[in-house]
């Protein structure tokens, strides 16, 4: 089996090349700081340096919090946007922490590491590529660890927000996916074996409309750079107006409930 759903393709992954994607990535949620207590926990008891790849680490949302936990963190991307960005915000110039920009396919990295974590960017990955390559990277005990979210979404989240995205997106090829559901679709295909799973307690952010707004031009399909401005101005009045109603009626703010999640395992080499 080869390929993987077009929705993945380098044309709709692209997008987090972008200036305004990158600038709005800060308004998304961030794991809960148990999540990296988690992640320490996967680190073989045995294995040195303490050397974690991030692979595909955008601005550092996993990459930045872990760095102080490890000696050294590698954290690759191919958006050099992305990569400035993260050298800004809070722990981007951690000395553990090594920015390297391209493709996680090719670029040149430190090995062994004693874990590769993945986090958002996960489904972008050439995965016939990817993984086989993170067989030769990882020790001979280290793991791979997709990093995710479980959110607890209200109904407007579902019933009113879910049609509106897809009316105004630009990945008109684009379908719900998760974590668990590529590292299954990995499995079918010789390229990973599952080991294990672990979630934080649930927390609670609350965030002002006008960031939440903003929050969906990092997603894919909603690029300012790429849509039309008067489709996104009113994409824009539109998700304001939905989440004016089913705010929080005391402060007016957003209110998220989510989990971090951990699944992990070993990449493989594909039988021929």
């Amino acid at each position: 089996m080869s390929g993987q759903p077009s929705q993945f393709g380098f044309e709709y992954s692209s997008v987090f090349q972008d200036e305004s994607v990158v600038r709005a990535y800060r308004y998304r949620p961030q794991y809960p700081a148990a999540t990296f207590d988690l992640l320490s926990d996967l680190l073989p008891t045995g294995c040195r340096p303490r050397a974690v790849l991030d692979a595909g680490c955008g601005t550092g949302f996993v990459a930045r919090p872990l760095a102080r936990l490890v000696d050294r963190v590698d954290a690759v991307d191919f958006s050099a946007a992305a990569i400035r960005e993260g050298k800004r915000l809070p722990g981007g110039n951690h000395p553990g922490l090594r920015w390297i920009e391209g493709p996680i396919e090719s670029a040149a990295v430190n090995p062994p590491y004693c874990l590769i974590t993945a986090g958002a960017r996960l489904h972008w990955f050439e995965w016939d590529t990817a993984f086989p390559r993170f067989t030769r990277l990882l020790a001979a005990d280290g793991l791979f660890v997709a990093v995710g979210m479980e959110h607890e979404r209200p109904d407007w989240m579902r019933e009113e927000l879910g049609p509106a995205l897809a009316r105004f997106s630009m990945n008109k090829e684009f379908a719900p996916n998760s974590a668990a559901g590529i590292l299954a679709q990995l499995e079918e295909r010789g390229l990973f074996r599952l080991m294990g799973s672990a979630q934080t307690d649930m927390i609670e952010w609350r965030q002002p409309i006008s960031e939440w707004v903003e929050s969906i031009h990092a997603r894919n399909g909603f690029s300012r750079d790429r849509m039309d401005p008067r489709e996104a101005a009113e994409s824009d009045a539109i998700f304001a107006e939905m989440a004016t109603r089913h705010a929080d009626s005391k402060d007016g703010l957003i209110v998220h409930r989510y989990a971090g999640s951990l699944l992990w395992g070993r990449p493989l080499q594909p039988k021929k």
